[in-house]
């Protein structure tokens, strides 16, 4: 069930009982883009599909390292930028590079987060603040949105600063 507020803790399932994509689909997707299939994509992909909660790029290449000991960072940054640019990965905690988290998004994972400031959990948000406004700037209606990312910083209630 999702906390209160209309967020849920990584790794809970949704209320709408989403199915993420199986790994045949997600490879699918990869080949309609042109990209190509390389074991440590496959890896990675692998390992961001079945962790059921966020990693960062570090906890990914040490799981990688376990099939592909000489597995490099850049190499790990290089296909965790694919995957999200192709809508496989969404990127978690959007302020830098560094903290960052990957998820699987799965058929339906589309989501928002709320995120810790202090120990970096992030929650998701069950509804997409954009789904109810308009969202064409005024100055150009013409605009074409192709994509969007919310996220939303603070304190999980372990970590609230102290006043």
């Amino acid at each position: 069930m999702p906390a209160a507020g209309g967020a849920r803790a990584h790794g809970e399932t949704t209320a709408y009982g989403v199915k993420p994509l199986n790994l045949h689909r997600a490879v699918q997707k990869l080949k309609e883009r042109g990209l190509k299939l390389t074991p440590q994509r496959l890896e990675i992909l692998k390992i961001v599909m079945e962790a059921g909660r966020p990693l960062t790029a570090r906890e990914v290449m040490e799981a990688a390292r376990a099939t592909h000991p000489h597995i490099s960072v850049d190499t790990v940054y290089r296909n965790l930028t694919v995957l999200t640019q192709c809508g496989l990965l969404n990127q978690v905690n959007l302020q830098n590079r560094e903290s960052a988290r990957f998820e699987y998004q799965g058929e339906d994972g589309h989501h928002h987060h709320f995120v810790c400031l202090e120990c970096g959990k992030s929650f998701c948000v069950e509804w997409c603040p954009t789904a109810t406004m308009h969202a064409v700037p005024a100055q150009d209606p013409g605009f074409r949105v192709l994509a969007h990312a919310f996220e939303v910083y603070g304190y999980c209630s372990r970590c609230q600063p102290s006043d």
